[in-house]
Formats: structure tokens, sequence, C-alpha cells
């Protein structure tokens, strides 16, 4: 009789780590050694440098197992001993990371352009991402697909359409704008019904005053989700409707707080209440970047994933020379600073922040993908280590978007092999987590020339 064990088991000493995972083959009544047990699919990523996500040292000289689409074992070449039979990768130089978790996209247009856009984050090691407040049924319908791995994308989770009062904010977006509590629970529930994961609330003042969704409001639309088991998200820009939302139960947050210090009774809060942040500073920023950064679009890779209509519009001189002479420069780049202050602030109280790029608002002017790796880059610059950035980026976005059930967002073992190939290592430059060799996701190799062409 063949009896499978599995066994996993950390040590550490010193400086080096080694995580394994043993699958023993023993054969009753029988004295064999037991050998190791690896399917036909089994890959060994051999002599990288390895962050695993969870924010410990790397792991120099590493061995990674795959098989069965899922990590079999971590550790140092030294101390990992290669199943039989394992093909193995030699990246010795290169750097292995878990892939990218996207925590706040918006997918427009039809839907091959939606799957188009799929197909752009996974070029660029954006492995699990979250649509969030603009997907008609149609949408869900192929966020799902994507999800289930029936055509090519990140593992997608979706808001469906999300809530705010009629004419208010966003302006002009066909999400859902109840006038009624009755009729927000009614709408909540067709949600459930398309399989949504999250429910998202646009908290934000219109210039009008009046068009901010109201109190109560959002209280019977949070209830009513939390009631079908669907997380509630709340875009916020106010400490007063932050307070509020925490008090109705909600514990996810996209954007920052931008119209008063952080007090510490309200950094105590966010700590007791378990908060997460997703800062979308790339979404600000981009309202200048391309104009201060010209020869940035004319790199192949930007180029590919950029919209077209926003590539056309940041390549017009004029438009550019328009945008650095605006009266809102000013303005939008202390809006970028307060927000940058902020994520610091929270990150060193211990407050969580994940990776959101806010890729796909109107106007296309954060590409899809590419978002998610400037986003790091904003935070390195903001003060935080390019490992807490790699963290946000991986761990932190996985634990928010499952609710701490994830089983992908760290290399180790058990998890889903979601992981990119480096050329250069980001812990000395966070930009560096562009420069990609080879994208894994679910144990199999991405054909990113196949996925998205770049001339």
């Amino acid at each position: 009789m063949l009896e499978i064990v599995k066994k996993v088991g950390t040590f550490r000493g010193g400086s080096s780590r080694v995580i394994w995972v043993w699958l023993l083959a023993t054969v009753a009544g029988c004295g064999e050694d037991p050998l190791p047990v690896v399917g036909s699919d089994a890959v060994a990523i051999v002599g990288a440098t390895l962050i695993d996500g969870t924010g410990v040292a790397s792991i120099s000289d590493a061995v990674v197992v795959i098989a069965d689409g899922r990590i079999q074992a971590v550790g140092t070449r030294a101390n990992t001993e290669l199943p039989k039979g394992v093909e193995v990768i030699e990246a010795v130089g290169q750097t292995v990371m878990p892939g990218l978790v996207e925590t706040h996209a918006h997918y427009q247009g039809e839907i091959d352009r939606v799957e188009w856009q799929y197909r752009k984050q996974l070029y660029l090691g954006v492995t699990t991402s979250r649509s969030i407040g603009t997907d008609t049924a149609e949408k869900v319908a192929r966020a799902l697909d994507a999800r289930n791995g029936q055509i090519p994308g990140p593992r997608m989770y979706t808001a469906g359409l999300g809530f705010s009062v009629p004419d208010g904010f966003p302006p002009g977006l066909p999400v859902n704008r109840p006038v009624t509590e009755e009729e927000a629970r009614s709408l909540v529930g067709d949600l459930a019904d398309q399989g949504v994961h999250f429910i998202k609330i646009w908290v934000n003042d219109m210039p009008e005053p009046g068009l901010k969704i109201p109190r109560e409001m959002r209280r019977a639309i949070v209830d009513e989700a939390l009631q079908r088991n669907l997380i509630p998200v709340g875009h916020v820009i106010a400490e007063a409707d932050l307070r509020q939302l925490v008090e109705t139960g909600v514990r996810d947050f996209l954007h920052t707080i931008v119209d008063t210090e952080i007090k510490p009774d309200l950094l105590q809060l966010m700590i007791d209440t378990g908060l997460t942040f997703s800062p979308t500073l790339t979404n600000i920023e981009a309202n200048w970047y391309w104009a201060e950064h010209p020869e940035l679009l004319d790199d192949p890779q930007i180029r590919a994933v950029f919209e077209p209509e926003a590539l056309e519009r940041w390549n017009d001189p004029a438009y550019r020379e328009n945008v650095l002479t605006s009266d809102g420069l000013a303005e939008g780049k202390e809006r970028l600073r307060e927000s940058m202050a902020f994520l610091k602030t929270v990150v060193d109280a211990g407050v969580s922040v994940a990776t959101g790029t806010d890729s796909g608002a109107p106007g296309w002017d954060v590409p899809m993908g590419w978002g998610t790796h400037r986003e790091m880059q904003l935070y390195v610059e903001a003060g935080l280590t390019p490992m807490q950035a790699i963290v946000a980026a991986t761990r932190i976005g996985a634990d928010l978007l499952s609710q701490g059930t994830a089983d992908y967002g760290t290399l180790e073992p058990g998890n889903r092999a979601d992981l990119i190939i480096l050329n250069a290592d980001p812990l000395g430059d966070i930009a560096n987590t562009l420069d990609i060799d080879r994208v894994m996701q679910g144990g199999e190799w991405i054909d990113r020339v196949a996925l998205m062409p770049v001339q």
C-alpha cells in the first residue's frame, strides 16, 4: 500500500532560512528509503535571490521547487535537495518574487478591450487584480472567466457596479445610484446573484453641496453586503466619512484622507479596527507625469500597455505644455505630497497598505500593469523600503482581497505558484521590478510574447 505523507517545517539559524515540504512515499512492510515524489510538470528555479513576499530577509542562491501548480519547497541551494526528475532552471544573478496584486483597477470599453486590459496586467506580472466598481453584469461574468482560468488574465475579483447618489460622484459613470434604502438593498442582492466579491461605495462631495451619498443609505448598503457575505469597500477622502464607514463595518478603503492631519486617536482607530488602504498615488501623479517624462512615451513596454487614446493625447507637445502650465498643477502635486505623507505615517504605525492604482479610471492615464510597478516606486519615494513596497504589492494585497485566506501572494510551501523572475534586484532599485524575464501563474509559464507583443 502506498502512503503519501506531507510534512511542512521551517528552520531558522543565523541569517539562513530553509522552508520545506517533504513528500514521503513509504511501502507498508518494506524497509525502502523514502524518495522525493514530484509530478511530471515539476520545476526547480535554482540560484536566484528569493524575495518571498512575507517581509523577511531575501535568500541568496535560493531554490524554489514547483509542482502541480503550487510551491513545494523553498530554501537555499546548500540546504535544499532537488527532487529526482525535476526540470532545473538556472537563475543565477536573477531575483524571484511573488506575482503582483492590484487592488484598485477599472476595466473600460467593450469586452474584447477588457480582455486586452487583463493581458496587459498579466504581461507585467500582475497575477491577481480587483475590478472595483465599474463592471456591468457582462463584465462581472468575464472577470469570473479570468478567475477560473478560461481566458488569460489575473486572478480576478470584482465589485460589479458600485454605489453613489444621483448626480453625484463619479460624474457621468453609469453606476448604481439608488434613491431609497430599499432600492439600495435590492441592488446589493442583484450583485450577489451575479457572483461579485465586494461592494463599493463612493463617498465624495461634488462641487454642489448635498451631492454625497447619505449616511443612512451607506449603512443600508454595508449592512446588506455583510448579510450576504460580501465585503464593503469605501472610496473616501474625508476623515468624518472614514469614521462613519468604520462604524458601519467597512475595513477596506481606497485613496487617502486629505482634509486633516492624522491625529493620534484617528491613527489608533485605524490600528484597532484593522483598516487597509489602497492609496492610488499613481493616479494622482499621472495627471502630469507623462508631461514631465515624455521620453518614457517611447519605451516599447510602456507603449504596449498604454491605452491608445491616452498615448496619443500625451504624445501631443501642446497638450503636455498645457498640463505643465496649468493652474491646477501645484494643487495636484500638493495632493500627492499629502498622500505620500499619509502613507508613510500609517505604515510606520503598523496600518496595512496595499497597492491600488485606479488604473482604467477616466482618461486612462495609468497604463494597466505598469501602474502597479509605479505605485511601488512611489511608496519608496514616500519613505518606505523596497521590501515594504513589495510586501504591499504581494502579501498585503492578497490578504486584503482574500480576507486573510490567500493561498497566493507569498512564495511559501503550499501556495499557488504565482511568481516573477527579474533580471535585476528590486531591493537595490525598486524600478527593477519592471525588468521581467519570466512570469508564472498557477505553475504555468506565461507566453509573454504571444500575450502582448512589444515592438
